[in-house]
């Protein structure tokens, strides 16, 4: 047996090219839609950002899917993540933080394939309502910065559990 073969790039050849349902599945079962929301006050400006990433972190044995994931998206980044504590694993993380590939790629494609469960739809429904605050630019004002930072927070959970993603309310 040669050293090459089991190499990362020899196992991606032996995975079977993914369909859009087998994508969807590991999503809802480990992907993630995150927004963080910062702000830089340097002494001569101040910098609000709202940044935007979809994500999948699996172990380092089943991760290399991650690497079709990205073939099938054309977009984003594989990593390793190693983790030094006697009990975890390496992972491996795709992740997508471009906003022009999450604008044209990523949220069209689970507009036409919805993800299934309750918990990933609803996280997914505010990801696109901040994404769409955002191309609007509404975080650049102050009162828009909070409104984001809420929004982002409300996503993870942390607050407004009664929150209803604007594109809800409007349809």
């Amino acid at each position: 047996m040669s050293d090459n073969a089991l190499s990362a790039g020899n196992q991606q050849e032996r995975l079977p090219k993914l369909t859009p349902d087998y994508v969807v599945g590991i999503i809802d079962g480990e992907g993630y839609f995150s927004v963080s929301v910062s702000q830089d006050l340097s002494k001569t400006y101040k910098s609000l950002r709202v940044r935007l990433m979809f994500g999948v972190k699996l172990k380092e044995d089943d991760g290399m899917i991650l690497y079709e994931i990205r073939d099938f998206f054309r977009c984003g980044i594989v990593y390793k993540k190693i983790d030094e504590r006697p009990t975890f694993s390496n992972c491996l993380e795709y992740q997508v933080k471009n906003y022009k590939d999450i604008k044209t790629k990523i949220i069209p494609f689970f507009q036409k394939h919805p993800l299934l469960f309750k918990s990933k739809k609803f996280a997914f429904e505010r990801f696109v309502d901040i994404a769409k605050r955002f191309e609007a630019q509404t975080h650049l004002t102050d009162k828009g910065f909070e409104e984001m930072k809420e929004l982002a927070k409300a996503m993870h959970g942390r607050i407004l559990r009664d929150y209803t993603p604007i594109s809800a309310k409007s349809g």
